[in-house]
């Protein structure tokens, strides 16, 4: 029978302990060991800095690379980024709308035609 990952982990008997005991059980022992395994997920996920890799390539002798920082916009730079994506977007459903609606108006042009041509044919008909 395989072992399940991570049943007999310490970290995972500290978790366990603190929500049950600490959080539910109101143990103020456990609820400490819970803020301190808890919080510090919360302090890096809000506080952290995230990398993120761009490229990787190998580089063979005699080349070299150069690496830059690129200046963050400025609040200002990226509130009218934003309005502008919004108004493109806004511009795009307009757009999308409207052929929608040109597409239905020339379906009915064309079943009116049909309509029409089958009522000359109809009367030509009967006035042979």
């Amino acid at each position: 029978m395989p072992r399940r990952r991570g049943l007999l982990s310490p970290s995972l008997f500290l978790r366990n302990g603190a929500i049950y005991k600490g959080f539910l059980g109101g143990s103020r022992g456990w609820m400490a060991i819970g803020a301190v395994i808890f919080g510090r997920r919360a302090v890096k996920k809000a506080f952290g800095k995230t990398e993120e890799t761009i490229a990787l390539e190998t580089l063979k002798p005699g080349q070299f690379v150069r690496i830059e920082a690129i200046k963050p916009p400025t609040r200002r730079q990226r509130k009218r980024a934003e309005e502008a994506e919004r108004t493109e977007r806004r511009r795009a459903e307009i757009e999308a709308h409207a052929a929608k609606v040109r597409r239905r108006v020339a379906a009915k042009e064309a079943r009116r035609a049909v309509r029409a041509d089958r009522r000359a044919s109809a009367t030509s008909d009967a006035s042979s």
